[in-house]
């Protein structure tokens, strides 16, 4: 199987999803929606992420209500056709090495890339590829850089560098 490599760096683009509603006992976690608050943060994020005239080729989401409407919303204001916006299921509750199988996946074709998932682990794979620990609270969005035009050089190589976008 022959891979296609872009001849561009790559960016990585992670977002916690925004605030949601308090999760009863008898709900589901992943069922939970956002709360008022968090879709105010989404939209001003959206705005300033269009005003900087973000590029994304792909937006992969946990399958949370929180996280899907995290990125739906994001997506809509920088005009990201929904066929680039796929659900993963293995970033529902997914630690650091999940996340890293995840990216690893993505076609090389793919050069800027959006998580949208949860804390702890979105928060701990940014402080690993950073190489210092990070904090992420609801609605934060970290991109880190790359050298490497290979998705597959994410489990060896750190992100050149990082800054938070909001």
């Amino acid at each position: 199987m022959e891979t296609e490599i872009s001849s561009m760096p790559k960016s990585l683009y992670l977002l916690r999803h925004a605030k949601a509603i308090a999760g009863g006992i008898l709900g589901s976690d992943q069922d939970r929606s956002l709360s008022k608050r968090g879709v105010r943060d989404a939209i001003k994020l959206a705005h300033k992420l269009a005003k900087k005239e973000l590029l994304l080729d792909l937006i992969l989401m946990s399958p949370s209500v929180r996280t899907i409407s995290t990125g739906q919303i994001i997506s809509s204001e920088l005009h990201i056709p929904h066929s680039h916006l796929v659900v993963n299921e293995n970033l529902y509750a997914a630690e650091p090495m999940d996340l890293l199988k995840v990216i690893s996946h993505v076609s090389n074709k793919i050069d800027r890339l959006m998580i949208v998932g949860h804390n702890p682990g979105l928060m701990n794979l940014a402080s690993l590829l950073a190489g210092k620990s990070l904090s992420m609270t609801t609605c934060s969005l970290i991109k880190l850089s790359f050298d490497f035009e290979d998705w597959h050089a994410i489990f060896t190589e750190r992100a050149s560098k990082f800054n938070f976008l909001n």
